[in-house]
């Protein structure tokens, strides 16, 4: 009856909240979440239909002023050359006097009807769902860290080519203005002059009215790209592309004193992801791992259970010890899961930065698994099968998250561990070891990296990923741990982490002396004292 109780709590809950949300002002993730990025194509199929019947509705007004124009043509063509004769019949000229009294009044008062008003109106209602400026600088963002993680070439991009998979699709020319503006905001003059110039080439004549109603004015990327060639000392090539177009051309040298005169001031560092080449080059699928003499075993040793039932054990590492378990999870487990979590889900935040760092480090979602959840069947059997695998205590009070990358998400190179005075460790110690569940298969991209070791774990449903981030008797911090998530590519990547503390494993694997930890350093030096 309680667990009976606890699931409806659990249910009427989710519900609460995802009633919450739709009616919330809370913005969508559409980088992120492919539901809201859903939601938006339809959208746009939306309001291309609606266009359609806004352009029906001014052909129509066109018609009908057309027929006008057909009919009141007839009487003039009539007239044309015997005019006195014309008038000198009463009929003719008692409709010209009416027709010049009443129907071009009438006229005056159709041409001022607001054509298509009430798809106006309804483009109006719809702008609130549409994407904001931050949903497509998260865009471009995301591209720009496929695009340096993969080294994907611009003229690549453009064809669809990406780590050496070929997408049937292609970005347009303003698309290319965007990540070439990007790239000169980050510094990156050489990659921004690419993208400008291939924005120039993907320009269609035929489509300039289009691109005046758009905003898109091709002087906006000839100035650019001149700027970006005055950054990389190209001043001639910077002059000679101003004077390719005729309305900058008189003003070229004007414009190359200015550019020559205010350097350009890059973004922070800070401010972009940290993609260092070691990380990138492991990501791409040109990386193997090295091979090794570790073993493909069954595990029936961590605990009693397993002698009846193993599980498939992979050793990727010694040192520090990683390994992964597969078909861990069940299809219906993980469905379980994504339930429960998927109404909690929130832009996933690291640590305590700063708000415009923060988001930039892990561009992800993420759903702490509430207390009030721990209780349901499926997530009493995660924690078990995560102490048969790792043989370590598992508490009701464990923290598990539920994250979920969309395309370009990922996850800079860090450490699991915290190594500072904290609550949490006050309270739990340190992040000991770390068990990772892969919930769905990343088609492309999205690989946990080991940066020191040299070693990619792709996201593969099923798969659990299990490593210490201390060392032995000492639980000295492990340096070898540093991981990081690649930019997801094609599709999502779902996982759910547990991290396992220090204080409720003491019996088990305790601590004998002080280590290389700034907290137990502490610690010990306050009981010294």
């Amino acid at each position: 009856m309680d667990l009976l109780i606890l699931n409806l709590l659990v249910f009427a809950s989710a519900a609460v909240q995802s009633g919450t949300k739709t009616k919330s002002s809370r913005p969508k993730d559409f980088v992120t979440s492919k539901a809201d990025r859903m939601e938006l194509l339809l959208l746009d199929r939306e309001l291309i239909s609606n266009l359609v019947q806004y352009t029906e509705e001014l052909q129509n007004k066109v018609h009908v002023l057309q027929r006008f124009s057909m009919a009141m043509s007839i009487p003039l063509e009539a007239a044309k050359g015997r005019e006195e004769e014309y008038l000198s019949n009463p009929l003719h000229s008692f409709r010209l006097i009416r027709h010049m009294h009443e129907d071009w009044r009438q006229l005056e008062k159709f041409m001022r009807q607001p054509g298509g008003q009430d798809q106006i109106n309804f483009l109006k209602e719809k702008t609130m769902e549409l994407a904001s400026r931050e949903d497509a600088e998260d865009a471009t963002e995301a591209i720009y860290r496929i695009v340096r993680t993969y080294d994907v070439q611009p003229a690549h991009l453009v064809e669809g080519l990406i780590d050496g998979v070929q997408y049937n699709g292609s970005i347009s020319a303003i698309d290319c203005f965007s990540l070439g503006t990007l790239h000169f905001q980050w510094g990156e003059y050489d990659k921004a002059a690419q993208f400008l110039s291939f924005s120039l080439e993907m320009v269609e004549p035929e489509y300039y009215s289009v691109y005046d109603v758009l905003g898109f004015a091709s002087s906006e990327v000839f100035m650019l790209l001149a700027r970006c060639l005055v950054e990389m000392d190209l001043e001639d090539d910077a002059r000679t592309t101003l004077m390719a177009h005729p309305t900058l051309a008189d003003h070229s040298e004007r414009l190359l004193t200015l550019y020559t005169n205010t350097r350009h001031v890059q973004v922070s560092e800070e401010l972009k992801p940290d993609l260092t080449e070691g990380f990138k080059k492991i990501c791409r699928s040109s990386h193997q791992n090295k091979p090794s003499r570790l073993h493909c075993r069954y595990n029936a040793t961590t605990t009693p259970f397993l002698r009846l039932a193993p599980l498939r054990m992979e050793e990727l590492s010694l040192h520090p010890y990683i390994v992964v378990y597969h078909n861990v999870v069940s299809d219906a487990e993980i469905a379980e899961l994504e339930r429960v979590a998927e109404p909690l889900l929130v832009r996933a935040e690291f640590g305590d930065m700063n708000m415009n760092l923060k988001y930039k480090v892990r561009t992800a979602l993420g759903a702490w698994i509430p207390d009030y959840v721990s209780g349901l069947p499926v997530v009493q059997r995660v924690l078990r099968r995560i102490h048969d695998m790792t043989g370590l205590i598992m508490t009701d009070h464990q923290f598990l998250q539920l994250i979920k990358y969309g395309f370009g998400g990922h996850y800079d190179l860090h450490f699991d561990y915290f190594n500072s005075t904290q609550p949490i460790t006050q309270a739990m110690g340190d992040r000991m070891a770390t068990v990772l569940f892969y919930l769905n298969d990343a088609r492309h991209g999205g690989a946990t990296v080991f940066s020191h070791l040299q070693l990619k774990v792709p996201s593969e449903r099923g798969k659990v990923l299990c490593w210490y981030n201390m060392r032995g008797e000492t639980h000295d911090l492990d340096m070898q741990t540093e991981h990081g998530a690649c930019p997801v590519i094609d599709g999502t990547k779902t996982v759910l982490s547990c991290w396992i503390h220090e204080w409720d494993q003491m019996f088990i694997q305790p601590t004998y002396v002080p280590g290389n930890r700034t907290f137990f350093n502490e610690l010990f030096n306050e009981f010294e004292g």
